[in-house]
């Protein structure tokens, strides 16, 4: 199990509410998710002044992969973007010095190109150690555990494994060596975690959010992070 940092605290963001934004303010469904992945940059500015030292976002789930196809072309040329931006932008010249980025999903279904460009921005930014981001793409939490089963009984058959634990469970995970969320945060509205993070967030603590993710400002994680300090944590004890 990773241990969680002395006072540090992880929290895990699922960004609802892109495409109820767009309608809202009678824009493109495309121009909402745009709003939604512009919110990452200044997500992790306000995050590193209230002991936050990692942030998982959700930003495209196996679920959306579902939609029509042009929503779907709308999201991967945006999440290209996004990538181009990570990589050389001087806007995130600062973000890539100082924060450790990782995708955590199933990459496969992705672009060559994307792969590569994930693959880079993985590697430039491994050495940066004070905080990190983990970018979820392409990501169910029952996809996760399944995938995680198929490893084992893998391994099982070329004699690598005997017997399975919650510990060396979790080695199969997506991304083991990110310790489990304290705090969710979701977005839009909505009173359910549709799948984030099932295995890691049996002890996490939640806070829904009203407001639709292009409008969340720092006052609401603020806001978030004080609640979470005043809850008593015994974690089943």
């Amino acid at each position: 199990m990773v241990k969680r940092e002395k006072n540090k605290i992880h929290i895990a963001i699922i960004p609802d509410g892109n495409r109820r934004w767009a309608k809202k303010h009678n824009k493109s469904t495309k121009e909402g998710h745009r709003a939604g992945i512009e919110k990452l940059k200044k997500l992790v500015e306000w995050c590193k002044g209230l002991n936050i030292d990692t942030i998982s976002i959700w930003i495209l789930s196996t679920e959306n992969l579902k939609r029509s196809k042009e929503e779907v072309d709308a999201l991967f040329d945006l999440f290209n973007i996004m990538l181009d931006n990570l990589l050389n932008s001087k806007e995130f010249e600062k973000l890539r010095k100082e924060v450790r980025i990782r995708f955590i999903g199933d990459k496969a279904v992705f672009p060559s190109n994307l792969q590569e460009k994930m693959q880079k921005i993985e590697s430039r930014t491994s050495k940066n150690v004070k905080y990190t981001l983990a970018i979820l793409c392409n990501y169910g939490g029952k996809k996760e555990i399944v995938d995680s089963v198929n490893k084992i009984i893998s391994d099982a058959k070329k004699g690598k494994i005997e017997r399975i634990d919650e510990i060396s469970f979790r080695n199969y995970l997506y991304a083991p060596d990110i310790r489990d969320p304290d705090l969710i945060f979701r977005a839009g509205g909505e009173k359910r975690v549709s799948g984030f993070l099932p295995w890691q967030s049996v002890y996490t603590e939640f806070y829904f959010s009203k407001k639709l993710w292009p409008e969340i400002q720092k006052k609401d994680i603020y806001t978030a992070i004080e609640e979470y300090k005043h809850r008593e944590r015994r974690f089943g004890k």
